[in-house]
């Protein structure tokens, strides 16, 4: 029976820790523009949102992002994995709903510097 608890406790904690599925477009500037996707899931612990998003076209590309909010402003370090760069500063805004739902919890955030701009959006509540 006690090892039966134990079992629950650990399954019932399990959707606390789980990321929360985020969308992501990136657009950045160089010779040309070009526009990448992806979605997965941020971790959260407390102002801190980080992880690693697939690309939606290929789900290969690994794209590394570490955001870290203050009221409604956001600073973030993102990186291109499958490029192995340093990764890029950025700042800018964050958005959550005023009025949040049960089922419709907007999130939004949007970043930029010189090169890029990077957009993150979810809308799902969290579990």
């Amino acid at each position: 029976m006690k090892r039966l608890l134990i079992l629950c406790s650990v399954l019932l904690a399990a959707p606390v820790n789980a990321g929360q599925d985020w969308e992501l477009i990136v657009v950045t500037r160089g010779a040309g523009w070009e526009v990448n996707q992806a979605k997965g899931a941020l971790k959260q612990n407390g102002a801190v949102l980080e992880g690693v998003l697939k690309d939606k076209a290929d789900g290969k590309a690994d794209y590394q992002i570490r955001i870290e909010t203050n009221g409604a402003r956001a600073e973030a370090t993102f990186r291109f994995i499958s490029e192995n760069d340093q990764g890029a500063r950025l700042t800018g805004t964050y958005k959550k709903a005023a009025k949040p739902t049960k089922t419709h919890c907007p999130e939004q955030i949007q970043l930029m510097n010189s090169f890029q701009y990077i957009g993150l959006a979810r809308d799902a509540c969290e579990p």
